[in-house]
């Protein structure tokens, strides 16, 4: 369906829903309840006053639509492959019928909000109301939860809204959601035992004296820049086009990269690239602080802030240089006011992120974020429709990688129902269980590479998303492989995790100054995302679009140019996890990238890359 073709269906659709059905009210009925997470405990009322920016997620229209678009344009296989949609066509695709529209802001103005925010589509609503009008609006009672960890949100088990917007209305948060944008970093993790931050040998400062010498350049513990480009191929490669192709990465919880830190990074380990370092766009939304003083790891450390901001940065400024990087910074949805009941933010910022990048018509090819959190920590609506903004960015071409997560199959004692305390299970992450993105694992060593063990790599199966028509084989696959193995511990119809993997061990970074190792799928996305940065470079400098959505090429025949990992486990739960396995597998998906054979399958020649000849 091109361009001409897709007008034609909005305009079929827009006009069948011109007129609005008056109806005035209704009464309220429960939209939604979602079981608090045990890790969250209410501690008390949530202050009448504390500030809420909401986000109401109208019902979009053209759903199937739009997922025939993302498989047509991602599928080699497919006429209209890499045809990607632009930001104009896929918010006319999704906008709301004009019915749901005016119903959802009629019953706002009822409610005394009179100018409430829309997004290009209009399929997002956003209002910054204090608490006492949320529970008016949604005849519900917000609560001061408190985490395990000490963190604090203001959320409700159950809202509900008039009967009749039910069908228009697909999801309003800060509601149920009790989704913590954690770090994927398991060396920072608190109960970690190792001293995670280790002083680096003078050797492992500067590039080795014999490039392409594997067994000389990498070293198990200490995993630097020069050993990645080396074992994924990519430290010949020269990028053509760094103009036209850009990468970006995500930060929350205070995190973004400190400039003086890449800078040191940068010139002990990429110094060519060394001047980008203070010229990157770091894009800051609701309220982020871009914190650039300079700290010592205990001060640091006090603040909340830990690795991710420079670990991500990092990472993808090294092995994709002088490829276009940027980052965005989420912070809190102003307006914020601190009280005793709330003393931290309590929006929802992941959520924010992605509503913010929807409405831009201009975005990296490549974007790659290493925050999750359980999936059954949110309700299936969030979920979904998160999912399907990731859906929407896959139509345009760009293609989405999150890290897999470092509790494996889900951490030791805390893997149980929600709903039912009593039923054991494994537990799926999210964003990692969504099928519109692609999820990267973790390895450890080098000749060969094996899944990582001293924290679990994540992986499974989704208990939200079915298994997508991309992966049937895989999975199935891997399922004659492991036979009846955890039976009943983890959903057999479900969207399996992760996709890929790469290097996650002890990545060497600079971190407050200093030389120091970091270990988790944190670093694993950012290390896949840059090589997928660099072979969309070789694409458009010969004129093809960027790959897009990455899952039904790389499913689809481009597994082949990975590094098929086949040893090692994902743990979690407290057992062993799932097993690594000869093709696909749920803890290192089909593998790590070996580039000069991705360029290949990119152009479908099925040759490596040695070099071009014009």
């Amino acid at each position: 369906m091109r361009v001409s073709q897709l007008a034609g269906l909005v305009a079929f659709t827009s006009s069948a829903a011109a007129a609005p059905t008056l109806r005035s009210s209704s009464p309220y009925a429960v939209k939604e309840r979602h079981a608090v997470p045990p890790s969250w405990s209410v501690v008390g009322e949530a202050a009448k006053s504390h500030v809420l920016n909401m986000q109401i997620g109208l019902k979009q229209s053209n759903r199937d639509v739009l997922e025939q678009h993302v498989i047509e344009v991602s599928d080699p296989g497919h006429a209209r492959y890499g045809q990607h949609l632009s930001a104009e066509e896929v918010n006319a695709l999704v906008a709301p019928a004009a019915d749901t529209l005016h119903l959802v802001t009629k019953w706002l103005r009822e409610h005394g909000i009179t100018e409430p925010q829309l997004s290009p589509a209009k399929d997002w609503i956003h209002v910054a109301i204090p608490v006492a009008k949320a529970e008016e609006l949604l005849n519900t009672t917000y609560s001061h939860f408190k985490h395990v960890d000490g963190s604090d949100v203001v959320r409700t088990a159950e809202w509900s809204l008039p009967e009749h917007l039910h069908e228009h209305v697909d999801v309003i948060q800060p509601t149920t959601s009790f989704f913590k944008t954690s770090r994927q970093s398991n060396d920072i993790a608190p109960d970690d035992s190792e001293r995670w931050w280790q002083p680096m040998p003078p050797q492992y400062h500067h590039p080795s004296p014999t490039p392409g010498n594997l067994s000389a350049i990498c070293n198990a513990s200490f995993t630097t820049l020069e050993c990645i480009r080396t074992l994924y191929g990519t430290i010949d490669y020269v990028p053509q086009v760094p103009e036209k192709n850009a990468i970006g990465v995500t930060d929350y919880l205070g995190e973004t990269q400190n400039r003086s830190d890449i800078e040191i990074y940068l010139n002990d380990f990429r110094p060519e690239a060394a001047g980008v370092a203070y010229k990157f766009p770091i894009t800051l939304i609701n309220g982020a602080v871009d914190q650039q003083t300079r700290l010592n790891a205990t001060e640091l450390a006090a603040r909340g802030l830990i690795v991710e901001g420079d670990l991500d940065g990092e990472l993808v400024i090294g092995i994709s240089w002088p490829t276009t990087f940027m980052s965005w910074a989420t912070g809190g949805s102003p307006p914020y006011n601190p009280d005793l009941a709330t003393p931290t933010n309590t929006n929802e910022p992941y959520l924010e992120w992605l509503t913010y990048v929807l409405a831009n018509s201009s975005l990296p090819q490549v974007i790659s974020t290493s925050y999750g959190d359980d999936e059954q920590s949110v309700p299936y609506s969030y979920a979904k429709r998160v999912c399907d903004g990731f859906m929407q960015l896959g139509a345009r071409g760009i293609s989405v990688l999150f890290s897999s997560g470092d509790a494996g199959v889900g951490s030791n004692g805390t893997c149980f129902s929600n709903t039912d305390p009593t039923k054991a299970m494994f537990l799926p992450a999210f964003p990692a269980s969504c099928p519109w993105v692609t999820s990267v694992g973790g390895t450890k060593d080098f000749q060969p590479e094996v899944a990582v063990s001293r924290f679990g790599s994540g992986a499974g199966f989704s208990n939200y998303f079915g298994r997508p028509a991309y992966q049937t084989a895989a999975v199935e696959g891997y399922f004659a492989k492991i036979g009846d193995l955890y039976a009943g511990l983890y959903n057999t119809t479900g969207r399996g995790y992760p996709d890929v993997a790469a290097q996650g061990n002890h990545d060497v970074i600079v971190w407050a100054g200093n030389v120091t190792t970091v270990g988790g799928t944190s670093a694993s996305s950012p290390t896949f995302a840059a090589v997928i940065a660099l072979v969309n470079d070789a694409l458009i400098a010969r004129g093809r679009p960027a790959l897009g959505f990455l899952n039904p090429w790389i499913y689809g025949g481009a597994y082949r140019a990975l590094n098929d990992i086949t040893s090692g486990s994902s743990i979690g739960c407290n057992s062993s996890g799932f097993p690594a396995e000869v093709g696909w597998d749920a803890v290192t998906g089909y593998g790590t990238p070996n580039f000069g054979k991705l360029v290949g399958a990119a152009f479908h020649t099925g040759v490596p890359w040695t070099g071009w000849s014009e």
